[in-house]
Protein backbone atom coordinates (compact mmCIF):
# COMPACT_ATOMS: atom_id res chain seq x y z
CA UNK A 1 0.00 0.00 0.00
CA UNK A 2 0.96 3.29 -0.88
CA UNK A 3 2.53 5.01 2.73
CA UNK A 4 -0.67 7.79 2.72
CA UNK A 5 -3.14 5.18 1.36
CA UNK A 6 -4.73 5.55 4.56
CA UNK A 7 -6.31 8.77 4.71
CA UNK A 8 -7.12 8.97 1.27
CA UNK A 9 -10.58 7.73 -0.26
CA UNK A 10 -12.09 7.49 3.38
CA UNK A 11 -14.78 9.77 3.70
CA UNK A 12 -14.50 12.37 7.20
CA UNK A 13 -17.82 10.88 8.51
CA UNK A 14 -16.47 7.32 8.36
CA UNK A 15 -13.33 8.02 9.86
CA UNK A 16 -15.11 10.38 12.78
CA UNK A 17 -16.99 6.86 13.07
CA UNK A 18 -13.52 5.06 12.85
CA UNK A 19 -11.91 6.72 15.61
CA UNK A 20 -14.59 7.36 17.70
CA UNK A 21 -14.68 3.95 19.14
CA UNK A 22 -10.79 3.34 18.32
CA UNK A 23 -9.85 3.46 22.04
CA UNK A 24 -11.96 0.26 22.12
CA UNK A 25 -8.69 -1.92 21.09
CA UNK A 26 -6.95 0.05 22.98
CA UNK A 27 -7.83 -1.10 25.63
CA UNK A 28 -5.07 -3.21 27.81
CA UNK A 29 -2.16 -2.10 29.94
CA UNK A 30 -0.57 -5.84 30.90
CA UNK A 31 -1.58 -9.25 30.05
CA UNK A 32 -1.47 -12.36 31.68
CA UNK A 33 -1.71 -15.77 31.20
CA UNK A 34 -3.96 -19.02 33.19
CA UNK A 35 -1.87 -18.98 36.15
CA UNK A 36 -1.84 -15.37 36.93
CA UNK A 37 -5.33 -14.82 36.36
CA UNK A 38 -7.00 -17.59 38.46
CA UNK A 39 -4.79 -16.02 41.22
CA UNK A 40 -5.43 -12.06 40.24
CA UNK A 41 -3.34 -11.53 37.22
CA UNK A 42 -1.39 -9.02 35.76
CA UNK A 43 -3.87 -7.74 33.57
CA UNK A 44 -5.08 -4.04 33.34
CA UNK A 45 -7.64 -1.79 31.26
CA UNK A 46 -7.13 1.47 30.13
CA UNK A 47 -9.32 1.85 27.47
CA UNK A 48 -12.78 4.32 26.92
CA UNK A 49 -15.47 4.07 28.61
CA UNK A 50 -17.28 1.61 26.01
CA UNK A 51 -14.59 -0.64 27.49
CA UNK A 52 -15.89 -1.07 30.47
CA UNK A 53 -16.75 -4.91 31.31
CA UNK A 54 -20.41 -5.64 31.50
CA UNK A 55 -20.05 -9.36 32.53
CA UNK A 56 -22.03 -8.87 36.13
CA UNK A 57 -24.17 -5.57 34.40
CA UNK A 58 -25.87 -7.10 31.50
CA UNK A 59 -24.97 -11.17 31.44
CA UNK A 60 -28.14 -11.83 34.07
CA UNK A 61 -30.40 -10.21 31.45
CA UNK A 62 -31.01 -12.69 29.38
CA UNK A 63 -34.59 -14.37 28.97
CA UNK A 64 -35.00 -16.21 26.14
CA UNK A 65 -35.66 -19.98 26.48
CA UNK A 66 -32.66 -22.23 25.64
CA UNK A 67 -33.71 -25.25 23.69
CA UNK A 68 -31.38 -25.88 21.22
CA UNK A 69 -32.15 -22.55 19.60
CA UNK A 70 -35.84 -22.67 18.32
CA UNK A 71 -37.17 -20.42 20.45
CA UNK A 72 -34.09 -18.04 21.27
CA UNK A 73 -35.45 -14.33 21.12
CA UNK A 74 -32.32 -13.12 22.01
CA UNK A 75 -28.32 -14.10 21.96
CA UNK A 76 -26.06 -12.26 24.49
CA UNK A 77 -22.76 -11.52 23.21
CA UNK A 78 -19.46 -10.58 25.41
CA UNK A 79 -17.04 -9.25 23.42
CA UNK A 80 -14.18 -6.64 23.14
CA UNK A 81 -15.18 -3.50 21.55
CA UNK A 82 -12.98 -3.99 18.23
CA UNK A 83 -15.98 -6.07 17.18
CA UNK A 84 -18.82 -4.38 18.32
CA UNK A 85 -20.25 -2.82 14.87
CA UNK A 86 -22.59 -0.36 16.54
CA UNK A 87 -25.60 -1.49 15.05
CA UNK A 88 -26.74 -5.31 15.35
CA UNK A 89 -30.28 -4.68 14.13
CA UNK A 90 -29.25 -5.95 10.62
CA UNK A 91 -28.84 -9.49 12.14
CA UNK A 92 -32.86 -8.97 14.03
CA UNK A 93 -34.35 -8.26 10.70
CA UNK A 94 -32.83 -11.53 8.68
CA UNK A 95 -33.50 -13.97 11.65
CA UNK A 96 -35.83 -12.64 14.36
CA UNK A 97 -33.17 -12.56 17.23
CA UNK A 98 -31.74 -9.60 18.81
CA UNK A 99 -28.39 -9.39 20.14
CA UNK A 100 -27.48 -7.58 23.71
CA UNK A 101 -24.16 -6.72 23.21
CA UNK A 102 -22.29 -6.43 26.49
CA UNK A 103 -18.66 -4.73 26.26
CA UNK A 104 -15.28 -6.89 27.61
CA UNK A 105 -12.04 -5.41 28.28
CA UNK A 106 -9.08 -6.37 26.10
CA UNK A 107 -8.16 -8.35 29.29
CA UNK A 108 -6.90 -11.79 28.86
CA UNK A 109 -6.54 -12.73 32.27
CA UNK A 110 -10.00 -11.18 33.27
CA UNK A 111 -11.47 -13.65 29.96
CA UNK A 112 -10.32 -16.46 31.36
CA UNK A 113 -11.29 -15.89 35.07
CA UNK A 114 -14.81 -14.76 34.24
CA UNK A 115 -14.89 -17.75 32.08
CA UNK A 116 -13.14 -20.48 34.01
CA UNK A 117 -14.19 -19.58 36.96
CA UNK A 118 -16.87 -17.34 36.97
CA UNK A 119 -20.40 -17.57 35.31
CA UNK A 120 -19.46 -15.82 32.11
CA UNK A 121 -19.84 -19.34 30.05
CA UNK A 122 -23.08 -20.03 31.35
CA UNK A 123 -24.62 -16.14 30.84
CA UNK A 124 -23.53 -15.37 27.57
CA UNK A 125 -24.18 -17.18 24.37
CA UNK A 126 -21.15 -16.04 22.74
CA UNK A 127 -17.68 -14.44 23.95
CA UNK A 128 -15.01 -12.73 22.38
CA UNK A 129 -11.30 -11.74 23.17
CA UNK A 130 -7.64 -12.36 21.57
CA UNK A 131 -7.31 -15.82 19.82
CA UNK A 132 -4.65 -16.87 21.29
CA UNK A 133 -6.89 -17.98 24.43
CA UNK A 134 -8.34 -20.13 22.30
CA UNK A 135 -6.62 -23.45 23.67
CA UNK A 136 -6.89 -22.45 26.84
CA UNK A 137 -10.28 -22.14 27.18
CA UNK A 138 -10.65 -25.61 24.96
CA UNK A 139 -9.08 -27.19 27.29
CA UNK A 140 -10.91 -25.81 29.97
CA UNK A 141 -14.98 -27.08 28.43
CA UNK A 142 -15.94 -23.28 28.59
CA UNK A 143 -16.03 -22.68 24.87
CA UNK A 144 -16.74 -25.17 21.89
CA UNK A 145 -16.50 -25.65 18.34
CA UNK A 146 -18.00 -23.71 15.67
CA UNK A 147 -19.14 -25.43 12.89
CA UNK A 148 -17.54 -23.23 10.22
CA UNK A 149 -17.69 -25.40 7.56
CA UNK A 150 -21.00 -25.78 7.42
CA UNK A 151 -21.87 -22.22 7.37
CA UNK A 152 -22.75 -20.68 4.48
CA UNK A 153 -20.45 -17.56 4.46
CA UNK A 154 -17.19 -19.31 5.65
CA UNK A 155 -16.27 -20.03 1.94
CA UNK A 156 -15.96 -16.22 1.11
CA UNK A 157 -13.26 -16.22 4.46
CA UNK A 158 -9.85 -15.22 3.64
CA UNK A 159 -7.34 -18.01 3.35
CA UNK A 160 -5.56 -15.95 6.24
CA UNK A 161 -8.43 -16.58 8.71
CA UNK A 162 -9.03 -20.26 7.71
CA UNK A 163 -5.68 -20.75 8.42
CA UNK A 164 -5.16 -19.06 11.79
CA UNK A 165 -3.16 -20.71 13.85
CA UNK A 166 -4.01 -19.48 17.32
CA UNK A 167 -7.48 -20.73 16.47
CA UNK A 168 -6.30 -24.22 15.39
CA UNK A 169 -6.84 -27.33 17.37
CA UNK A 170 -6.05 -30.44 16.10
CA UNK A 171 -5.82 -29.42 12.49
CA UNK A 172 -9.20 -28.13 12.64
CA UNK A 173 -10.65 -24.20 12.78
CA UNK A 174 -12.60 -24.09 16.13
CA UNK A 175 -13.80 -20.51 16.19
CA UNK A 176 -13.57 -17.18 13.97
CA UNK A 177 -11.25 -14.84 14.08
CA UNK A 178 -13.61 -11.80 13.18
CA UNK A 179 -11.12 -9.02 13.30
CA UNK A 180 -7.34 -8.70 12.81
CA UNK A 181 -4.47 -6.45 12.08
CA UNK A 182 -0.41 -6.00 12.63
CA UNK A 183 0.47 -3.87 15.13
CA UNK A 184 4.09 -1.92 14.85
CA UNK A 185 4.96 1.75 15.36
CA UNK A 186 3.16 4.91 14.78
CA UNK A 187 6.16 8.12 13.82
CA UNK A 188 6.04 11.66 12.82
CA UNK A 189 7.52 11.57 9.45
CA UNK A 190 8.67 15.44 9.73
CA UNK A 191 10.83 14.22 12.78
CA UNK A 192 12.09 10.67 12.11
CA UNK A 193 12.36 10.74 8.22
CA UNK A 194 10.70 9.83 4.68
CA UNK A 195 8.48 6.31 5.25
CA UNK A 196 10.86 5.05 2.32
CA UNK A 197 13.70 5.30 4.37
CA UNK A 198 12.51 3.64 8.10
CA UNK A 199 12.14 -0.07 7.77
CA UNK A 200 12.76 -0.96 11.55
CA UNK A 201 11.69 -0.76 15.21
CA UNK A 202 15.46 0.36 15.50
CA UNK A 203 13.94 4.07 15.48
CA UNK A 204 12.81 3.04 19.04
CA UNK A 205 16.01 2.72 19.82
CA UNK A 206 18.02 5.51 17.83
CA UNK A 207 20.01 7.93 19.51
CA UNK A 208 19.39 10.60 17.51
CA UNK A 209 15.33 10.32 19.07
CA UNK A 210 17.22 9.70 22.73
CA UNK A 211 14.23 10.59 25.59
CA UNK A 212 11.51 10.74 22.16
CA UNK A 213 10.40 7.23 22.04
CA UNK A 214 7.72 5.31 23.99
CA UNK A 215 6.82 1.67 24.55
CA UNK A 216 3.58 0.72 26.09
CA UNK A 217 3.42 0.22 29.64
CA UNK A 218 2.16 -3.34 28.95
CA UNK A 219 3.79 -6.37 27.22
CA UNK A 220 1.05 -7.63 25.20
CA UNK A 221 2.50 -6.69 21.90
CA UNK A 222 5.63 -4.55 22.89
CA UNK A 223 7.31 -7.87 24.13
CA UNK A 224 7.03 -9.31 20.79
CA UNK A 225 7.80 -6.26 18.45
CA UNK A 226 11.29 -6.15 20.56
CA UNK A 227 11.84 -9.69 20.34
CA UNK A 228 12.04 -9.64 16.73
CA UNK A 229 13.97 -6.92 16.31
CA UNK A 230 16.82 -7.95 18.40
CA UNK A 231 16.04 -11.91 16.66
CA UNK A 232 16.09 -9.87 13.25
CA UNK A 233 19.45 -8.15 13.93
CA UNK A 234 21.23 -11.18 15.68
CA UNK A 235 21.40 -8.75 18.75
CA UNK A 236 20.43 -11.54 21.03
CA UNK A 237 19.77 -15.82 20.86
CA UNK A 238 15.79 -15.59 21.11
CA UNK A 239 14.45 -19.50 21.10
CA UNK A 240 10.48 -18.85 20.98
CA UNK A 241 9.18 -15.23 20.27
CA UNK A 242 5.26 -16.49 20.47
CA UNK A 243 5.80 -18.62 23.36
CA UNK A 244 8.64 -17.05 25.00
CA UNK A 245 10.96 -19.18 27.52
CA UNK A 246 12.21 -17.22 31.02
CA UNK A 247 16.06 -16.53 29.07
CA UNK A 248 13.65 -15.10 26.49
CA UNK A 249 12.45 -12.97 28.27
CA UNK A 250 15.56 -12.32 30.06
CA UNK A 251 17.21 -11.01 26.75
CA UNK A 252 14.35 -8.52 26.02
CA UNK A 253 14.02 -7.08 29.16
CA UNK A 254 17.73 -6.96 30.16
CA UNK A 255 17.54 -4.87 26.42
CA UNK A 256 15.24 -2.63 27.65
CA UNK A 257 16.30 -1.34 30.88
CA UNK A 258 19.67 -0.74 29.46
CA UNK A 259 17.89 1.83 26.74
CA UNK A 260 15.86 2.89 29.51
CA UNK A 261 18.55 3.73 31.90
CA UNK A 262 20.32 5.41 29.32
CA UNK A 263 17.11 8.07 28.97
CA UNK A 264 16.05 6.54 25.15
CA UNK A 265 12.29 6.39 26.10
CA UNK A 266 10.00 9.39 27.07
CA UNK A 267 7.91 6.92 28.99
CA UNK A 268 5.97 4.15 28.96
CA UNK A 269 2.71 4.89 27.81
CA UNK A 270 -1.03 3.37 28.50
CA UNK A 271 -4.10 4.84 27.26
CA UNK A 272 -5.88 5.94 23.91
CA UNK A 273 -4.95 9.45 24.79
CA UNK A 274 -2.35 9.71 25.91
CA UNK A 275 -0.43 7.92 23.11
CA UNK A 276 -2.37 10.17 20.82
CA UNK A 277 -1.43 13.28 23.02
CA UNK A 278 2.21 12.31 23.19
CA UNK A 279 2.68 12.56 19.47
CA UNK A 280 0.57 15.29 18.70
CA UNK A 281 2.46 16.85 20.93
CA UNK A 282 5.55 15.74 19.29
CA UNK A 283 7.06 14.95 22.91
CA UNK A 284 7.53 11.22 21.56
CA UNK A 285 8.35 11.08 17.58
CA UNK A 286 8.24 7.15 17.79
CA UNK A 287 5.62 4.81 19.83
CA UNK A 288 5.33 1.62 19.70
CA UNK A 289 1.34 2.19 19.68
CA UNK A 290 -1.89 0.98 17.94
CA UNK A 291 -2.16 2.31 14.39
CA UNK A 292 -5.77 3.88 14.58
CA UNK A 293 -3.26 6.89 16.48
CA UNK A 294 -1.98 7.44 13.01
CA UNK A 295 -5.57 7.83 12.00
CA UNK A 296 -6.12 10.06 14.77
CA UNK A 297 -3.27 12.32 14.20
CA UNK A 298 -3.72 12.79 10.36
CA UNK A 299 -7.33 13.58 11.04
CA UNK A 300 -5.38 16.62 13.28
CA UNK A 301 -3.47 17.08 9.83
CA UNK A 302 -0.34 15.51 11.83
CA UNK A 303 2.42 13.88 8.71
CA UNK A 304 2.06 10.08 10.84
CA UNK A 305 2.86 6.50 9.25
CA UNK A 306 2.64 3.23 10.65
CA UNK A 307 5.97 1.17 10.10
CA UNK A 308 5.93 -1.78 7.98
CA UNK A 309 8.85 -3.46 9.84
CA UNK A 310 11.14 -5.79 8.35
CA UNK A 311 11.67 -7.63 11.81
CA UNK A 312 7.39 -8.34 10.89
CA UNK A 313 4.69 -7.07 12.78
CA UNK A 314 3.18 -8.48 16.37
CA UNK A 315 -0.21 -9.80 14.78
CA UNK A 316 -3.66 -10.09 16.82
CA UNK A 317 -7.28 -11.61 16.39
CA UNK A 318 -10.63 -11.41 18.33
CA UNK A 319 -13.22 -14.07 18.47
CA UNK A 320 -16.07 -14.92 18.93
CA UNK A 321 -15.79 -18.50 20.63
CA UNK A 322 -19.48 -20.35 21.72
CA UNK A 323 -19.55 -20.99 24.58
CA UNK A 324 -21.46 -23.31 26.86
CA UNK A 325 -24.82 -21.44 26.68
CA UNK A 326 -23.71 -21.05 23.09
CA UNK A 327 -23.27 -24.48 22.41
CA UNK A 328 -26.54 -25.37 24.01
CA UNK A 329 -28.23 -23.05 21.28
CA UNK A 330 -26.24 -23.70 18.40
CA UNK A 331 -28.19 -22.88 15.69
CA UNK A 332 -28.72 -19.56 16.84
CA UNK A 333 -25.34 -18.92 17.82
CA UNK A 334 -24.04 -19.61 14.65
CA UNK A 335 -26.48 -17.82 12.81
CA UNK A 336 -24.73 -14.59 14.22
CA UNK A 337 -20.94 -15.99 13.48
CA UNK A 338 -22.48 -16.77 9.54
CA UNK A 339 -23.76 -12.91 10.02
CA UNK A 340 -20.20 -11.85 11.41
CA UNK A 341 -19.10 -13.60 8.22
CA UNK A 342 -21.49 -11.12 6.06
CA UNK A 343 -21.28 -8.60 3.52
CA UNK A 344 -22.55 -5.24 6.30
CA UNK A 345 -20.81 -6.77 9.21
CA UNK A 346 -17.42 -6.49 7.15
CA UNK A 347 -17.57 -3.42 5.25
CA UNK A 348 -19.03 -2.00 8.86
CA UNK A 349 -16.16 -3.20 10.96
CA UNK A 350 -13.39 -2.33 8.66
CA UNK A 351 -14.79 1.17 7.88
CA UNK A 352 -15.24 2.00 11.49
CA UNK A 353 -12.08 0.64 13.34
CA UNK A 354 -9.56 0.32 9.96
CA UNK A 355 -8.88 -3.00 10.52
CA UNK A 356 -9.14 -6.17 8.79
CA UNK A 357 -12.55 -8.42 8.96
CA UNK A 358 -12.91 -12.02 8.11
CA UNK A 359 -14.30 -12.25 4.59
CA UNK A 360 -14.37 -10.74 0.82
CA UNK A 361 -18.14 -10.03 1.27
CA UNK A 362 -17.36 -6.80 2.85
CA UNK A 363 -16.07 -5.14 -0.39
CA UNK A 364 -19.12 -7.00 -1.76
CA UNK A 365 -21.14 -5.13 0.06
CA UNK A 366 -19.73 -1.72 0.25
CA UNK A 367 -19.09 -1.93 -4.16
CA UNK A 368 -23.12 -1.83 -4.27
CA UNK A 369 -23.91 0.51 -1.37
CA UNK A 370 -24.03 4.01 -1.12
CA UNK A 371 -23.16 3.75 2.64
CA UNK A 372 -19.26 2.58 2.45
CA UNK A 373 -16.49 3.43 0.32
CA UNK A 374 -15.36 -0.28 -1.55
CA UNK A 375 -11.86 1.16 -2.47
CA UNK A 376 -11.21 2.20 0.84
CA UNK A 377 -12.11 -1.44 2.39
CA UNK A 378 -10.04 -3.06 -0.31
CA UNK A 379 -7.05 -1.30 0.10
CA UNK A 380 -7.14 -2.13 4.22
CA UNK A 381 -7.89 -5.53 3.48
CA UNK A 382 -5.82 -6.06 0.76
CA UNK A 383 -2.64 -4.39 3.08
CA UNK A 384 -3.40 -6.17 6.63
CA UNK A 385 -3.55 -9.36 4.65
CA UNK A 386 0.23 -8.88 3.82
CA UNK A 387 1.14 -9.12 7.00
CA UNK A 388 -0.66 -12.52 7.79
CA UNK A 389 1.39 -14.21 5.61
CA UNK A 390 4.91 -12.20 5.29
CA UNK A 391 6.60 -14.99 7.13
CA UNK A 392 7.79 -13.27 9.51
CA UNK A 393 5.30 -12.02 11.54
CA UNK A 394 4.06 -13.32 14.91
CA UNK A 395 1.30 -14.36 17.00
CA UNK A 396 2.32 -13.48 20.14
CA UNK A 397 0.42 -15.69 23.03
CA UNK A 398 -0.76 -13.71 25.43
CA UNK A 399 -1.16 -16.35 27.64
CA UNK A 400 2.55 -18.42 27.68
CA UNK A 401 3.24 -20.76 30.12
CA UNK A 402 5.94 -18.02 31.32
CA UNK A 403 2.87 -15.47 31.87
CA UNK A 404 4.21 -14.33 35.68
CA UNK A 405 7.35 -14.77 34.93
CA UNK A 406 6.62 -12.20 31.72
CA UNK A 407 4.66 -10.13 34.57
CA UNK A 408 7.46 -10.03 36.79
CA UNK A 409 10.10 -8.64 34.32
CA UNK A 410 7.96 -6.73 32.56
CA UNK A 411 6.92 -4.57 36.27
CA UNK A 412 10.83 -4.61 36.86
CA UNK A 413 11.81 -2.24 33.21
CA UNK A 414 8.29 -0.05 33.71
CA UNK A 415 8.30 0.61 37.60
Amino acid sequence: MAPNSDTENHGDESRRGFLKLAGGVAGASTVGGLAGCLGGGGDGDEGDDDQTDQTEADGDQDTQTDDGGDSVSELSYWGVGTTNPEDWSGFEDETGISVNYSAAAWSPGETVTKLVQGTASENFHLAGNDTTLTGVLAEQDVIHPTNLQDLPNWEHVYDEVKNSGPTEIDGEQHSLSSVQNGDSVAYLTDEVGDPGSIDSYGILFDEEFKGKTSLEAGWATAFHKVALYLQHNNMADIENIEDPTEDDIDAVVDFLLEQKNDGQFRTFWSGWQTAVNLLSKKEVVAMDTWEPVVFALRDEGMNAEYLEPKEGYSLWAIGPWLTNKGAENRDAAEDLVNWMMGGWYNAQITTIRGYLSSSELGIDYAEDSEDFDAEFIEQRHEEVRSRFSDDVSVFGNRYPETFSYMNSQWNRLTS
